[in-house]
């Protein structure tokens, strides 16, 4: 009888103070995302990073932030640290393309979600991330070749020769952007690619190999420079310009940060291909769906355009990075 009459009594003071069960229920958990970032080498970069993480802190995400200044071995420590942490969510932008199926295994037995940004990995476990969100680095070669197989259409001219500036080896832009640029030129017989460096994405570093180069006379017969990225491109320019070099060479670069769109403007560069940095809502909205049990595509691309000196350069937007 007292255990009935206490349970009327709870009933009566809940009713009075307006209490429901809702309102004494725990509030939802706020989640938190790791974000392990390839490194800070580039203006391009830079925009990335700040664009994502504002993505995610806008959703209301909390952002645990890792930076391996492109030290591979940092890296796979520090998704170690997010799945010690138990994050909810890894948005991971890798620096290599392979030597990740032992993590990535780790973080799938810890029940933890990835996904790829920007560089893509290899992988025979398809199911050890949710997608890939970055461009597509094959088009980007593609289009950089398309613009000199167009240039030299209309000349005559026997034998066309290219000069290229790899990025970093072992890394999925590198390889697809020379695949790109490579079947796109093969449509002209007379284009090929005869001398090649590889810059690793680093200004400093192109500018001392490409130096070394125009020293050795592997320049004397380029028509075509094409690079990988500006930073290297920039570094090629600095070589350039300290050796007093006055050859007029068709320049094509990657990326449209906006000092390389100054360099187009000024015509000492002919066509510059667009990488967007700007990934993070497509990141953020991303997470978002997951978490809402909604499908996601197993590749999600972001819209990249083409600069060259065929544009009117008034239409082009302004380049935050």
């Amino acid at each position: 009888m007292k255990r009935k009459n206490f349970l009327i009594l709870l009933v009566f003071c809940l009713f009075l103070t307006g209490c429901n069960l809702q309102s004494i229920s725990p509030t939802k958990k706020e989640l938190t995302i790791g974000f392990s970032q390839a490194g800070t080498e580039s203006s391009w970069r830079k925009a990335q990073n700040q664009s994502i993480k504002e993505a995610l802190e806008k959703q209301h995400f909390q952002v645990m932030h890792r930076n391996s200044f492109s030290d591979p071995k940092q890296q796979i420590q520090d998704i170690m640290t997010f799945i010690a942490y138990q994050v909810d969510l890894i948005v991971l932008s890798p620096i290599q393309e392979t030597g990740w199926d032992t993590v990535l295994e780790e973080a799938k037995k810890a029940k933890i979600p990835l996904i790829i940004v920007d560089r893509t990995i290899t992988t025979e476990q398809k199911d050890l991330y949710l997608t890939h969100i970055g461009s597509s680095f094959k088009a980007q070669g593609s289009r950089a070749g398309l613009y000199v197989t167009n240039y030299y259409q209309q000349i005559e001219q026997k034998k066309i020769n290219v000069f290229e500036l790899r990025g970093s080896e072992n890394t999925s832009p590198t390889r697809l952007r020379s695949d790109g640029f490579k079947e796109t030129i093969g449509r002209d017989p007379r284009i090929h690619i005869t001398t090649t460096i590889t810059g690793d994405y680093i200004r400093l570093k192109a500018k001392e190999l490409f130096s070394q180069a125009i020293d050795q006379g592997k320049l004397i017969d380029i028509d075509v420079i094409y690079s990988h990225n500006d930073e290297m491109t920039l570094g090629a320019l600095d070589a350039l310009k300290e050796k007093k070099i006055e050859k007029k060479y068709v320049i094509v670069s990657i990326d449209a940060q906006k000092e390389m769109i100054d360099q187009l403007k000024k015509g000492t560069v002919q066509c510059v291909v667009e990488c967007n940095p700007y990934m993070g809502d497509l990141v953020a909205n991303t997470i978002k769906r997951h978490f809402e049990k909604k499908t996601i595509p197993e590749d999600i691309y972001v819209s990249d355009t083409v600069f060259s000196d065929q544009n009117n350069f008034s239409t082009i937007p302004p380049r935050g990075y």
